[in-house]
């Protein structure tokens, strides 16, 4: 029997391990660095610049943007790996495959802590189901590492500096604290000097622009928008919205699992599996 091919994944992370050789402090912190905005986002290099100052950093990212990616991983198509400088890459992918490549293919799961960010926009509420950036530190979680994204809301000045250097701090601090295996944090940091703290949160709720626009190209033929420039959210007291709208920092902790047990508990008390046994036994009775 001819074995499946070998996925592009699999195969390139097996070149990378015949030809890459790298060495570590053994003394310092080992920090993966992606981000959704790729290598000329605003907001990598200021990040780079600080972790630095924490750790041994290497740097894998979308060679193009890719925000709004989702947790969405390459299998359709090769995936090639570029090195840009020491221990900075860019990878044809999503950002989650980014870090899928940092993680096996170039630390050899040598890694301490895995920062996303900084993402230039927010990462609110609804935002972290659509967010690249987010995902990104999913995708360590998923692997077991410590993770955490991290993002600068406008409006300001694009202080992503400023934001660089609290992402750093917070990272210290998680190491620290030994975050729970699956779990990850999501930072949302406002864009301004006069940041009023940080505050512990839970996701709020966004509220989306609900049009898709119409056009019509050159040709005659029409095309569509469908991610609209309004975007609001419900500022209920101990969310994420609520503490950015009072110029706080918010970090919000997040975990891979997403079952609702509540929910689960709800259907167990309400035998819904019987019912649904007894449903399909009247239905194939029905149909004989």
């Amino acid at each position: 029997m001819t074995p499946p091919p070998e996925s592009s994944v699999a195969a390139a992370l097996r070149i990378i391990d015949k030809k890459r050789k790298i060495s570590f402090n053994k003394h310092t912190m080992r920090i993966l660095l992606s981000n959704d905005d790729g290598l000329f986002g605003r907001g990598l290099e200021p990040l780079i610049y600080e972790l630095k100052k924490i750790g041994d950093v290497f740097v894998v990212v979308p060679d193009t943007e890719k925000s709004a990616s989702s947790h969405s991983i390459t299998l359709h198509s090769p995936i090639r790996l570029v090195e840009k400088r020491k221990n900075v890459y860019t990878v044809t992918g999503t950002p989650s495959d980014c870090v899928r490549f940092g993680v096996i293919g170039i630390m050899k799961n040598r890694v301490d802590m895995i920062v996303s960010g900084v993402n230039d926009g927010p990462n609110l509420g609804d935002d972290c189901i659509y967010s690249g950036t987010v995902a990104a530190a999913r995708e360590g979680a998923m692997l077991g590492i410590p993770a955490i994204a991290v993002s600068l809301v406008p409006p300001g000045r694009g202080n992503f500096k400023l934001a660089s250097e609290y992402a750093a701090k917070i990272v210290v601090t998680a190491k620290k604290i030994r975050m729970p295996k699956y779990s990850f944090l999501n930072v949302n940091i406002p864009d301004t000097d006069g940041i009023e703290g940080i505050e512990l949160t839970k996701m709020g709720k966004r509220i989306y622009d609900e049009d898709i626009e119409e056009r019509t190209d050159p040709r005659g033929y029409k095309y569509y928008w469908i991610a609209g420039e309004r975007l609001s959210g419900h500022p209920d007291p101990g969310t994420d919205i609520k503490a950015i709208s009072m110029s706080r920092i918010s970090v919000t902790p997040l975990k891979v699992d997403q079952t609702d047990f509540s929910f689960l508990n709800d259907l167990k008390k309400n035998k819904i599996e019987k019912m649904i046994a007894g449903s399909r036994k009247q239905t194939v009775g029905s149909s004989k």
